[in-house]
């Protein structure tokens, strides 16, 4: 579920577990919990990848987000995290934007034919 402005984090990250020395689970709390094609399109995010750190390195339960990472790297990782995010977000709008385009084609198609039966039992009995 995604507002008019998308989905944004809803805090700082926080490290909730050590995975091992020097390593740790990290999260982040989201302001909402991203739609199905809103993940996909986080998860196809291009932006700033590196070999090391992909979109799929970061786990998207509900309205959280969670990666494994040095501490050192986090600054860094969830300034790319947060442009994929924006990628997302642009991303979905334009989705919807078309979407929204398709259904109004429809209603009118629906009422063009509605049109044309009303017309076609007017004239039926000519």
């Amino acid at each position: 579920m995604t507002s008019a402005t998308g989905i944004k984090r809803a805090g700082p990250p926080q490290a909730v577990q050590k995975v091992r020395d020097n390593y740790y689970l990290v999260q982040v709390l989201l302001t909402g919990s991203p739609s199905a094609d809103w993940r996909r399109l986080f998860y196809e995010a291009r932006v700033e990848a590196s070999p090391d750190f992909q979109p799929r390195s970061v786990e998207i339960s509900g309205a959280l987000m969670r990666f494994r990472s040095e501490p050192l790297a986090v600054e860094a990782r969830m300034k790319v995290i947060d442009r994929w995010v924006e990628h997302a977000n642009e991303k979905e709008t334009a989705m919807s934007g078309r979407n929204e385009e398709q259904r109004r084609k429809q209603e009118e198609m629906a009422r063009e034919s509605a049109e044309l039966g009303e017309w076609n039992t007017r004239w039926a009995k000519l």
